[in-house]
Formats: C-alpha cells, sequence, structure tokens
C-alpha cells in the first residue's frame, strides 16, 4: 500500500541495538511532503509503521503518514534552460505526469531515468510540452524521446515549427504568421519532406517524435488549439467540465483569427508595416502560457515571454480581448490615465500564487505584467557560464517590487546551486549500494564493525564528490507541494545531512484566500 508523507518534513527511522541489548530508534532520513513510501505493516511498537523507502525498509510514525496525494511541481535545474515536471495529485492510480520544456542537455533525461526507477508510476508521461522552438527548451527532449521505455501520449508545442529557407517561421502575411501547425497531420506533412527540416535540430527533434513507436499525437497548444469552454481556453483534459483535479488554462499563444478564420500568429519586434521581423521575439513571446489551478492554489508557467507579447498579453486580457491594431509591442501600454484600468482587468487572468519567471530571469519583461501577475513566490531557471547574466539584478529587485505581500520569495535554479554541472550516472548505483552497506551495519548498533563502517563511509564520501558536486537535479532543483490550503516550497541544502536535507518555505491560504508565508526557512 502506497502513502504519502506529511507536511511540511518527516522522518524514517531505523532501529539500533546497544551492546546490552537495548533498541533505540533513530532518524535516519528525512522526507519531504508528498514523497511516498510503501507500507509493509504495523511494527509491534503502537504508533508506528514499517515501511519500504527505495530499496531499504525503516520505520514511520503513522501520524506521519496521509492517503492523499499533493500536486508537486519540480522545477529542476537543467543548467541554462528551462525544465520541469509536473505531477497531478489524485487517488492511488497512476496520477497524469507532465513535462514542460527539458533544457538543452540531459539532466531532465537522466532525472526521468531516476524517477521512474525509484517512483511508483508506469513511465508513463501524459504530456511533453515544448513552450516555443528554442533551443536551451526543446533539445533536451532528444534524449527523452529517445528513452524508449516511456510511453508519451502527446506532444505538445506553440505552433510555430521552424524549417529550413528564408521563411524561418513559415509565412507572413501584414505582420502575422499564418503557417500555424496545428495537428498532427500537419506537422507529418511539413516534416516528412526532408528540404523543410536539412539540418535544423528543432524539426529533425519533432520528426523523431512522429516517427517514435512509443508517442501519441504531435499538436499546437494555443488559445485556438485547445478545450473552448466559458469562453477560455483550456488544456486538452484539464478543463473545468473534466472534473479532474487540476484545471490548466492556456493563455497563450493568442490566434488572432484572419477575415476567413484561419488561424494567425502576430509577429513581434517589428513594426507591422516592415517586411522584416524578429524571429527570435516571435518565437519567445508566443511561447505555450499555462496557468494551472489546484484547490485555489495558481500557478503560472511563463516561458520566455518578452516585453513585445507582455505588453500585446496585458492589452488582450486587459482590454476585453481587444488589442488595438496596430500594436508593435513596443509601444507604450497605454497611457496613465488608461493603465490602472488595464492591470486590474488582466489580473483577473493573469494573478498566480506562484510564477515561473519568464526568460531566465531576462529584464525584457514589463513591470504591468510582473504587477498583473501579483505573485507570492517567483521561481527562476537559469544556468552557468553563458553570456547572458542570467537571472539579471534589476529584474530580481523587480520581481521583489511587483510581488505579493511585504517579502516575496525568489528563487534560482542557478543561485540555489554553487558548484560545477557535470555527472557520474553510473556511479549512481554504486553510491546507493555502499548506501545500503552502511545502513545495514549502522542497524547493528554496538555490534557494528567499525573499521568497516569507516572504509565504507569513505568510500560514500567520495562517491558523492564525483556524483553530486553537479548538483542539478538535485541541489539546484525547486519542489513545490501543496494540497490547494497550504503550499511547501523547498530546496535541497548541499551540506545537509540525510535527516536535514531540506531548506523550505511554508506558505498558507488566509481568510481571504491569499497564499502568504508562515515560517520563513527551515
Amino acid at each position: 500500500m502506497i502513502k504519502y508523507a506529511k507536511g511540511p518534513v518527516s522522518f524514517l527511522y531505523l532501529d539500533l541495538k546497544n551492546k546490552a541489548g537495548k533498541i533505540t530508534r533513530k532518524k535516519i532520513k528525512q522526507l519531504l511532503w508528498g514523497d511516498w513510501v510503501r507500507v509493509l505493516g504495523d511494527d509491534v511498537k503502537t504508533g508506528w509503521l514499517k515501511v519500504k523507502n527505495g530499496e531499504n525498509t525503516y520505520f514511520l510514525r503513522k501520524k506521519d503518514l496521509q492517503d492523499e496525494r499533493v500536486l508537486e511541481i519540480i522545477f529542476l535545474d537543467v543548467g541554462q534552460g528551462d525544465g520541469c515536471i509536473l505531477t497531478e495529485p489524485g487517488s492511488q492510480d497512476d496520477p497524469r505526469i507532465m513535462v514542460v520544456d527539458a533544457g538543452v542537455g540531459k539532466n531532465m533525461s537522466n532525472f526521468i531515468k531516476w524517477r521512474f526507477r525509484d517512483f511508483p508510476e508506469t513511465g508513463n508521461l501524459h504530456a511533453a510540452i515544448i513552450t516555443h522552438p528554442d533551443k536551451d527548451h526543446y533539445n533536451g527532449f532528444s534524449s527523452v524521446f529517445r528513452n524508449k521505455r516511456l510511453k508519451i501520449e502527446n506532444v505538445y508545442h506553440n505552433g510555430l515549427v521552424e524549417r529550413t529557407g528564408a521563411n524561418l517561421l513559415g509565412s507572413k502575411e501584414d505582420g502575422y504568421f499564418t503557417d500555424v501547425i496545428g495537428d498532427h497531420a500537419a506537422a507529418k506533412a511539413l516534416l516528412n519532406k526532408k528540404a523543410n527540416r536539412g539540418g535544423k535540430l528543432y524539426p529533425n527533434l519533432l520528426k523523431r517524435a512522429i516517427d517514435a513507436p512509443n508517442i501519441g499525437d504531435i499538436k499546437a497548444l494555443t488559445t485556438a488549439h485547445a478545450t473552448l469552454e466559458d469562453d477560455k481556453s483550456w488544456m486538452p483534459g484539464f478543463a473545468p467540465s473534466d472534473d479532474g483535479p487540476v484545471s490548466i488554462e492556456v493563455l497563450g499563444p493568442v490566434v488572432e483569427p484572419d477575415a476567413a478564420d484561419n488561424p494567425r500568429l502576430r509577429a513581434f519586434g517589428a513594426k507591422p508595416t516592415s517586411k522584416s521581423n524578429d524571429n527570435g521575439k516571435t518565437k519567445n513571446g508566443h511561447s505555450v502560457l499555462l496557468r494551472l489551478e489546484f484547490n485555489g492554489f495558481r500557478v503560472l508557467f511563463g516561458g520566455d515571454l518578452n516585453t513585445s507579447s507582455e505588453t500585446f498579453l496585458m492589452l488582450w486580457y486587459g482590454n476585453d480581448q481587444e488589442a488595438p491594431e496596430p500594436l508593435s509591442g513596443e509601444d507604450p501600454l497605454l497611457d496613465n490615465i488608461g493603465k490602472k484600468a488595464v492591470i486590474r482587468a488582466a489580473k483577473e487572468r493573469l494573478s498566480v500564487d506562484l510564477m515561473k519567471t519568464c526568460h531566465h530571469g531576462s529584464s525584457d519583461v514589463t513591470e504591468e505584467f510582473l504587477e498583473a501577475t501579483f505573485a507570492t513566490a517567483f521561481v527562476v531557471s537559469s544556468g552557468d557560464n553563458e553570456s547572458h547574466v542570467h537571472p539579471r539584478p534589476d529584474l530580481l529587485g523587480l520581481l521583489g517590487k511587483t510581488g505579493r505581500g511585504a517579502r516575496p520569495l525568489v528563487l534560482s535554479t542557478e543561485l540555489l546551486r554553487s558548484s560545477r554541472e557535470r555527472e557520474k550516472d553510473d556511479l549512481r548505483p554504486a553510491l546507493e549500494k555502499v548506501s545500503g552497506k552502511i545502513e545495514a551495519e549502522v542497524a547493528k548498533g554496538d555490534d557494528a564493525d567499525k573499521a568497516l563502517l569507516k572504509d565504507l563511509r569513505k568510500q560514500r564520501s567520495k562517491l558523492r564528490d564525483d556524483l553530486f558536486k553537479r548538483n542539478v537535479g538535485v541541489y539546484g532543483a525547486i519542489n513545490l507541494r501543496t494540497d490547494g490550503n497550504e503550499a511547501v516550497i523547498a530546496f535541497r541544502k548541499e551540506s545537509g545531512s540525510a535527516t536535514n536535507r531540506w531548506f523550505y518555505y511554508q506558505l498558507k491560504r488566509d481568510a481571504k484566500g491569499v497564499f502568504t508565508p508562515v515560517l520563513k526557512g527551515h
């Protein structure tokens, strides 16, 4: 039977025996809210259960377990780029698991392999969501898609599929891109032609997904390519009428149909009368923008939005979906008279409790958009040794200024980790084997072989140095766990012991329904 640890943290114990034969129950390992254990049965001691976590058996207090899952979101440290794993709450049945972006390298793939080895889920992904065709968001899916053990039901993209030639994002007319690739058939027709793919990474990645027997539909996720309900767009399977535990609204890309109702996506970064455009700003500006809600707790996945697109979105959602024409995206939001009304109206659709900050902490943002999102906590996903200088110092200051409450939380995957990015995955089994031997020897209490323990601990220390100094996906990862009434935002301490491994903030909803930190970090 699977049960879940109560929050914010709880502990696993082992029985230790001294020379007199007396048993002492000692803390061995710390669990974060929502971590699962397999219950093996009641211990002879009242109030305790025998449980299995990973490959090892422990004791855990009954009061520290719950039957209900929590919503779990892991903002993985993928180095430079974005990568997130979302696991919906639910019953004992396998939950739907989604990956929103996967970074540029193999960190996401390696983490997924580890997760599906140790967790009770079967190894299925409900969705892989590529927010937009930038390498530091999509390239990590290359190794994920090659994992034949994974069945991926859906691959979503933003509708702008790169191809070779002068028209990188397809045809452009009157300031709009008209080649929006909506469904699987359209993607297949475009990408089956080798000339359209050439040597470009993104179209070849989607072609591999199309050809892979373990991958299902490849399709766009936009305001038009979604479930339309109550004048809003929803991710298929996550609309209110689907009666699932989680609803996910699609806020972007915003499709503006032409007179014949054909889908179009606005070009950003250039005047509509210009024959050229900034493809980078358009790709980023039309990131798949999702607003998740679970029992009142709301999360915004901001992709790589920029000033141009944020201006447009503010006018779209703050002006009754009537963005003025023409709009370059570089124009001021509105005059001072109308700005406050637009922010107030946009806040109805954009405000959240936690925001995955746009574009890795770039300063190419608008203060008005952040005022509308009005988050209590922000997550910045950025990497080391890159030329972008992310997160920008002025952006961090702006997050604090526009966030909700006296002390908004600003967390960065890069800043929560202080050492190199490398990993030697082949060392992980050896580390687990040595750790298991240490626990078994410690369990002998006073009868333990002290010399053997000393040697094993030296082995473990060296293996940890080699394996964990890169820290990506371990210490830089930011964990959100929530049941909708309270939330825990946690990350691993780099020098913490097994019984003091998590630093966390606890947020609770007040009488007005607003989430605020009640614990300032432990």
